[in-house]
């Protein structure tokens, strides 16, 4: 019998590298198409390699490939790898097989070149999904700089891009579609803010919108600095519509922010249409918001002027000037208009304006405003201490003074302070009082003291008036007692010798 046995020599081992179908088989399996399987007419092996790597592709471009390239490159990576090795046992055992039928293994270069065909046409369809997912975002672009951000335009393009291209592998592709999407959307937030007349949050959005390192839009027409004017408009509008005859802190904040927006039109949109229009729309936001003086209600009106005084008028002088020459006139008549409604404080205050800061305006009629004050406060003084009745004050004349003047010498005969408060012709006024009477006490109602006593024991109140129509007060201490009052014409050369008592009640 024959070495081997029956059946002949057992067949030879090739080594792993020296089989020409295992080359190739392992060739053509690693571009991951299973072509190794399909030149070994192994149909089933060539069925699921085709499947599992259409599989491994739809799964990488529905989980984000690009995003996750740490998980997919290896995971792809060691598939080609597997079918490489895998087709390199095969393409060998085939090779086995045909040497044991007494066949050659064979020797052609075709299924190398398929494969380096294969592998190119991988690469080239990689990239063809990159490039064309860069000319999409391209395309996504160019509508962005349009302003074009609506939901079925530039954004919707971004999108298409981020879903539909992860299998370029490119993670700066994906970032770039996302952040151009995210501007895109600023963009068109704004645009419909505007729409609804929501300046202030559009001009909140166009600013995000700018410093997005993604903005593609330009202003190239203005609107950005229209938005700017309309705003300001608006917030000058809405305060005067909301004015009810007092400047409030939320009044004053819209002006000064109006006129804030204004001013930085002309530095931040250099050249625009709205630009021109600012120095117009100061004189503007100037007349509306002090349009109490054209009604004549001074106190209000200054207290607008007050709004704008301290801003800057730069690029509109002439307002400068109005307050220049509007400020002091609407002090001067606030001060008066005060003084007729009996708020004294507030005509203190502007008595105070006027002579810290324009010390030579109307000089006579501010000081006798300052009479009139005073005036004011003695007579509310007297209407106070009167509230609760009042006796009759005698002011008849019983002698001559001995001058033009009326003279009153009253002597306090009470155990208690006297005061004597008038006020006069041209608001003149005054308070003139004396101590109490050490000696003297509250007598009984049926012993008061007599004429000798009373005007023998007591300080005596001496007050020199010129003549004219005087409204007088005289009280006692902290006038616990009844005060008493007269309105009087007193004439010119008359004195009153009078002695006041107090009994009790």
């Amino acid at each position: 019998m024959p070495p081997g046995g029956p059946f002949g020599p057992p067949p030879r081992r090739l080594g792993l590298f020296s089989s020409p179908s295992g080359i190739r088989a392992a060739a053509l399996n690693a571009t991951g198409l299973g072509g190794g399987y399909f030149y070994l007419r192994r149909w089933p092996f060539f069925a699921a390699a085709l499947t599992v790597t259409v599989g491994l592709l739809v799964t990488a471009a529905l989980t984000g490939a690009a995003d996750n390239l740490l998980v997919w490159v290896p995971i792809l990576l060691a598939w080609f790898a597997a079918a490489a090795v895998h087709g390199l046992f095969a393409g060998r055992a085939s090779d086995e097989r045909t040497l044991a039928g007494g066949g050659q293994a064979p020797k052609g270069a075709l299924p190398l070149l398929t494969a380096g065909g294969l592998a190119l046409a991988l690469v080239a369809g990689l990239t063809a999904v990159w490039q064309t997912g860069e000319w999409r975002l391209r395309v996504a672009d160019a509508a962005h700089a349009r302003g074009e951000c609506g939901p079925d335009e530039a954004v919707a393009l971004y999108g298409a891009v981020e879903n539909g291209f992860q299998l370029s592998f490119s993670p700066s592709l994906m970032d770039r579609a996302r952040a151009g999407a995210e501007a895109c959307a600023l963009l068109d937030g704004a645009q419909r803010q505007v729409a609804a007349e929501d300046y202030e949050r559009a001009l909140d959005t166009y600013g995000a919108y700018f410093a997005h390192t993604a903005s593609r839009w330009e202003d190239s027409d203005g609107e950005v600095a229209d938005i700017h004017l309309s705003y300001a408009a608006g917030l000058a509008e809405t305060a005067d519509a909301e004015y009810t005859g007092a400047v409030t802190p939320g009044y004053e904040e819209a002006m000064r922010r109006a006129h804030e927006i204004y001013t930085v039109i002309p530095v931040d949109y250099e050249g625009t249409a709205a630009a021109g229009k600012v120095p117009q729309a100061l004189t503007d936001l100037y007349e509306l918001g002090t349009d109490e003086l054209d009604a004549e209600y001074w106190c209000d009106g200054y207290d607008q002027i007050e709004v704008f005084r301290d801003l800057d008028w730069s690029l509109a002088p002439e307002i400068s000037e109005r307050i220049g020459e509007e400020r002091p006139q609407a002090a001067l008549k606030c001060g008066w208009e005060a003084v007729d409604g009996g708020k004294f404080d507030r005509a203190d205050t502007m008595v105070d304006v006027l002579e810290a800061d324009y010390a030579d305006y109307e000089a006579e009629d501010v000081e006798k405003m300052v009479v009139h004050i005073g005036a004011g406060r003695m007579e509310a003084e007297m209407d106070e201490l009167t509230s609760w009745g009042s006796s009759e004050f005698d002011t008849e004349s019983y002698g001559s003074s001995g001058s033009d003047d009326f003279v009153f010498e009253i002597t306090n005969h009470t155990p208690y302070d006297m005061r004597f408060l008038y006020v006069g012709p041209d608001r003149v006024h005054g308070e003139v009082s004396v101590g109490p009477c050490d000696d003297c006490d509250v007598y009984p109602a049926d012993s008061p003291p007599g004429i000798d006593g009373c005007f023998g024991d007591g300080e005596v109140l001496e007050v020199a008036l010129a003549p004219g129509d005087y409204r007088i007060v005289v009280g006692y201490g902290s006038f616990d007692s009844e005060p008493m009052e007269a309105n009087a014409s007193l004439g010119s050369g008359g004195y009153n010798e009078t002695c006041y008592y107090l009994t009790e009640e």
